[in-house]
């Protein structure tokens, strides 16, 4: 593997594990193997190589993603579902979500995990309008906002797994937001409103 692709994916080891600001060069060189001049010929600094773990990061879990709301044959909620069911590692943590509260974070490190959150509440938004289409949800639903209250929860679902130590609070939080979505729709009539 060549110099450069070695410092990203051990930065992105170390920073998943320790956050940018507590992740030192050295530390990086030694999980990398590559010499001193190696890390400063690809990346001017930490910071630039830090984004650029970042970048990789965002990238990677974009493609995990993709693949859970794969499947072209499922239903648009089915797809919702699937990644609400994923395997997660919830005691370690959202690699992204993580680094969003670091204090060593600058906008480099920023922009791909909002860009990463931000294109996954609207991918699950899109689903959740098809849904809609397809008769799986009434009409009144706010996908935006159940797209927004889904991509919070899980990240929510890791907070609370690693507070209590146990990963089922990831599994929870996950089935009781499946458990909000409404299913049972019959037709597309609107819900009657009540006097």
């Amino acid at each position: 593997m060549p110099a450069r692709d070695l410092l990203i994916e051990a930065t992105k080891r170390l920073i998943w594990e320790r956050g940018v600001n507590a992740t030192s060069p050295g530390a990086i060189l030694n999980a990398s193997g590559v010499g001193q001049g190696s890390m400063y010929h690809h990346f001017s600094g930490k910071p630039a190589l830090a984004a650029a773990a970042a970048a990789s990061l965002a990238a990677d879990l974009q493609a995990e993603t993709d693949r859970m709301l794969g499947g072209a044959e499922a239903s648009p909620l089915a797809k919702v579902c699937a990644y609400l069911d994923a395997d997660r590692d919830a005691l370690r943590g959202c690699r992204l979500g993580r680094l969003a509260f670091d204090p060593g974070r600058d906008d480099g490190v920023a922009a791909p995990i909002a860009a990463y959150f931000t294109g996954l509440q609207r991918t699950l938004a899109q689903l959740l309008d098809q849904a809609v289409t397809a008769g799986e949800l009434v009409d009144s639903t706010d996908t935006t906002a159940v797209a927004t209250v889904i991509v919070a929860g899980v990240q929510g679902g890791f907070v609370l797994a690693a507070l209590t130590g146990d990963p089922r609070a990831m599994t929870d939080t996950t089935r009781g937001l499946q458990a909000l979505l409404p299913r049972a729709v019959t037709s597309h009539a609107p819900r009657p409103r009540s006097q």
